[in-house]
């Protein structure tokens, strides 16, 4: 039998009780066996020699055998023991027998006395934990209580040996196990056995320095690491992904779906990418915008490479996902700064710092004339116009070295050899370290702005027509001939020559012609000069002329009456077409009429009125009841503009009869002004000022709503229905939008349309009939009724007459006035009742004031009248008496003729 340790339990005391029982077990069995077979005496003796000899022979069989199987396990423990000195010299761990107690090494072998630089023999005694100590010593004692109570057979734990010599620590690995000193009862011992960690310390630091490098590198170049797990169909992600994403969660790898977050305008092409790098085996590179956690689309470049299993298999996809947001940017900045250096109208030029030409832009090339290959290489002297002195590049070279830029207007040359004005700015392109690599210039060829500002300057002090002085610059040269004849004390005289009907020239060959004939008129002017005086354009058809050194009136007269000639002669188109004109002269003379600048131009504006005034081609000297008249003109227009704003216009409203029953029909609307100070002013008076100021225009838009709201109040009334005619100016009807006011007036009132009667001197229509025609049409299309106002007192043709959509005509109250004692004007109205029913319109006439004016238009089949037969023009509150008349069904005037009337 053998111990668990493998040695054999039978000592030498038990062999030989062993014999001994068996030697009895024997000589019992021998006597058995003699009184078995009932052996006598004699026979005793010969069974007992017998038996003695069996159990000899047997005996020295088993010690035989015994001993032959002693010799064997001999030599196999020889054999054990060589083996076990021989794993215990040369394998690479180090042992150690060790006692429990104190930790006295017993035994060791030469690979652990190396580690500590110690003899085998020195060793011995020696105390295990201090020559080989651990980190943590309790640790120890806790593993050794359970290996010495059966808890465990062994126990491991890291230990370090250190070289009693140069101090080396050697990592080691420690396996303590626990044996017998002696005899299967004998003391307990410990076996430790220690493997050198030290390679694998070094491979797993280097391993970790490796790790950190790695690391360092991703997050230092902004790269993340991602992995795709094919069989577990599992996302794994590094650290810096969730930097890349603007993750701020605890589970990217979770959170993260990358085909949901991808731009759909992407997706179809990443998916196809995928495929085919799947398909053939090829690295993944894809870019596209992904989008982060923050909300934000970025762009994004995934590297990639998928693993396969030697079937074919996918098993994983891993790489690394960079942020290419910036870097795309970047590019786009420097593309768009590329198409913008080469479609920038400005020529661009770079050199290195020796001036050298590196590249030019297409704008260059083509303000200059120069290709870029002609011109690479080459320094910007080439482009030297010679315009420019030593001085004033050494200055701008002074500024580029001082502050880096320059910038200013230098002359150049193009290829052609044309110099011209550049506006340059050159700057100096430096390096980290403050030094100049490039210089960078870009310029604007100013050809076109020089011209400009010398035109501009010229238009500044010049009529661009004539090329006279204009009134600014003639100003100023009248002041200084103010001044030269206050000093000198002569005389001078400013005249101021306006062309007469000018207009007409212009409507009758056009404002190109208009243009040429004041050219020639100017120039023939100025050829009439005397030396010394001064000509300028004040206006589209005025001149003024300075006449200076004058002693009496009499040299003025002469001086307009030569300038007079001088405009008269006439002009002659290339066609042969002679065009002749003449101007009114206005003279204010220096001392006796005015000392300023400022009233000698206005006292030669009040004389050319008077010249004017006397027919054409006259002359008139100014005195102080011309500009007091201008200084009323200019007041009543002022206290006019205040009128309208302060509520002090008043509509009268004048009735309109039906000539054959005497009954209302209708009501023209007129302007009054009641002035608090004046009372009535008679519109004879303000009209025209509104004419010349442009006040007509927001003046016949408050008639227009005035009488719309008049006449919707009669309605709310319950005042029987009547239509309203409303004057329009020639100013009104073509230079503002009368239809648009038109309709705003009806609408805001609520007045009908069809109520409302506009009436249109024959002189607006006869304007510009075509222009008239349009807005008649369009007020037509409203559904207000149309009236020719004055009519036969204007110059329209028939043919535009008939032409135009109106209802009524308005014989002038000039041509009623003087009947029956005016046989002409008898004539003219019959005409223009008989022209009217014979076009389909009715007739009015105004001014009807007698009975016998009644008679006679009655007689010839006059439609309707107004005038103070029947009344004058009344205010709203009286005109509506008029209204309840009618609703009583009561003429407003007796119409019946009777029988020697009618003879009559």
């Amino acid at each position: 039998m053998k111990s668990e340790g493998g040695r054999s339990r039978v000592t030498s005391g038990s062999l030989m009780a062993l014999y001994v029982c068996a030697g009895l077990l024997w000589l019992w069995a021998q006597e058995w066996l003699l009184a078995y077979f009932e052996v006598t005496e004699p026979q005793s003796t010969r069974w007992q020699i017998s038996c003695f000899v069996v159990w000899l022979l047997a005996t020295a069989l088993a010690g035989g055998w015994l001993h032959r199987r002693k010799r064997g396990a001999e030599r196999l423990r020889q054999e054990t023991v060589q083996e076990l000195e021989l794993v215990v010299r040369h394998a690479p761990a180090g042992m150690a027998r060790v006692h429990v107690g104190g930790a006295e090494i017993v035994w060791a072998n030469a690979k652990l006395a190396g580690w500590l630089g110690r003899s085998v023999d020195s060793l011995r005694g020696q105390d295990f934990r201090v020559l080989v100590p651990v980190d943590d010593p309790q640790q120890v004692a806790q593993l050794m209580e359970r290996l010495l109570d059966g808890s465990s057979d062994h126990f491991q734990v890291l230990r370090q040996c250190v070289h009693a010599t140069t101090g080396k620590v050697t990592p080691v690995l420690c396996t303590t196990s626990r044996v017998a000193a002696s005899g299967a009862h004998g003391p307990m011992a410990l076996v430790c056995v220690l493997q050198d960690l030290s390679e694998m310390v070094c491979a797993r630091d280097a391993m970790h320095r490796s790790e950190t490098m790695l690391r360092m590198a991703l997050e230092g170049s902004g790269n993340g690491v991602w992995e795709w797990d094919a069989r577990e169909g599992r996302l794994n992600l590094s650290s810096g992904m969730s930097a890349l994403l603007r993750y701020t969660g605890q589970d990217l790898a979770r959170d993260f779906d990358f085909l949901q977050r991808l731009h759909p305008d992407d997706a179809p092409l990443v998916r196809l990418e995928v495929e085919q790098a799947l398909e053939r085996g090829n690295m993944l590179v894809s870019t596209a915008r992904v989008l982060c956690f923050d909300g934000m689309y970025r762009w994004f470049r995934a590297r990639g490479q998928a693993h396969k299993d030697v079937h074919g298999r996918l098993l994983r996809i891993s790489g690394l996902l960079a942020d290419q947001t910036a870097s795309r940017e970047a590019e786009e900045r420097r593309r768009l700064a590329a198409a913008v250096v080469d479609n920038t109208i400005e020529g661009v030029i770079v050199t290195d710092a020796r001036s050298r030409i590196l590249s030019v832009n297409h704008s260059f090339v083509r303000l200059l004339g120069y290709s870029e290959a002609e011109i690479l290489g080459q320094t910007p002297r080439m482009f030297k116009s010679g315009r420019h002195d030593k001085a004033f590049y050494d200055a701008m070279w002074a500024s580029l070295y001082a502050t880096g830029h320059w910038q200013g207007e230098i002359w150049n040359k193009r290829k052609n050899g044309e110099v011209f004005p550049e506006r340059m700015s050159l700057s100096a392109v430096k390096d980290a370290a403050g030094v100049v690599t490039h210089y960078v210039c870009m310029f604007t060829d100013i050809s076109a702005e020089k011209a400009r500002e010398q035109q501009l300057e010229f238009l500044a002090h010049s009529d661009a027509l004539t090329g006279l002085p204009n009134r600014t610059q003639f100003a100023r040269l009248l002041g200084e001939a103010v001044e030269r004849a206050q000093v000198t004390g002569r005389g001078m005289a400013v005249m101021l020559l306006n062309i007469d009907r000018f207009k007409d020239v212009n409507d009758s060959y056009g404002h190109s012609i208009g243009d040429e004939v004041l050219r020639h008129t100017a120039a023939q002017v100025q050829s009439a000069l005397r030396a010394g005086d001064v000509i300028g354009r004040l206006a589209g058809d005025e001149l003024c002329v300075v006449a200076q050194s004058l002693n009496a009136r009499a040299d003025a007269v002469e001086v307009a009456e030569r300038l007079m000639a001088a405009a008269g002669k006439p002009w002659t188109t290339p066609d042969g077409l002679s065009v002749v004109v003449s101007v009114s002269v206005g003279i204010c003379l220096y001392p006796e009429h005015a000392l300023s600048p400022e009233d000698l131009l206005q006292g030669a504006h009040a004389a050319v009125y008077g010249a004017k005034s006397r027919g054409s081609n006259a002359w008139c000297f100014f005195h102080e009841d011309m500009t007091q008249a201008a200084r009323e003109r200019l007041a009543l227009e002022a206290r006019l503009r205040r009128a309208l704003d302060l509520g002090h216009m008043r509509l009268y409203y004048q009735p309109q009869v039906d000539l054959a029953t005497g009954r209302l029909v209708g009501a023209e609307a007129l302007l009054r002004w009641l002035d608090p100070e004046q009372g009535l002013i008679s519109p004879a008076r303000f009209i025209p000022v509104a004419e010349s100021s442009g006040v007509i225009g927001p003046l016949g838009i408050w008639v227009l709503n005035e009488a719309c709201r008049q006449g919707q109040r009669w309605r709310d009334q319950g005042l029987p229905e009547l239509t309203i005619a409303v004057n329009v100016s020639l100013h009104q009807f073509l230079l503002t939008d009368i239809v648009g006011a038109t309709t705003q007036a009806l609408t805001e009132s609520g007045f009908p349309a069809r109520l409302l009667e506009l009436e249109i001197t024959e002189s607006a229509l006869a304007e510009k009939p075509e222009e008239a025609l349009f807005v008649l049409n369009r007020l037509r299309e409203q559904g207000l009724r149309l009236a020719i106002d004055d009519f036969g007192t204007g110059y329209s043709s028939l043919a535009h007459l008939k032409r135009f959509p109106v209802d009524l005509l308005k014989i002038d109250q000039g041509f009623i006035r003087d009947i029956p004692n005016s046989a002409d004007d008898m004539t003219i109205s019959s005409s223009v009742i008989a022209l009217g029913h014979a076009m389909g319109l009715k007739v009015l006439a105004e001014g009807v004031e007698t009975r016998e004016q009644l008679q006679f238009l009655q007689q010839k089949g006059c439609d309707c009248f107004q005038g103070y037969y029947c009344s004058r023009p009344l205010p709203a509150e009286d005109f509506a008496r008029l209204l309840e008349k009618e609703r009583a069904g009561l003429p407003q005037v007796e119409v019946q003729l009777s029988e020697a009337d009618l003879g009559a």
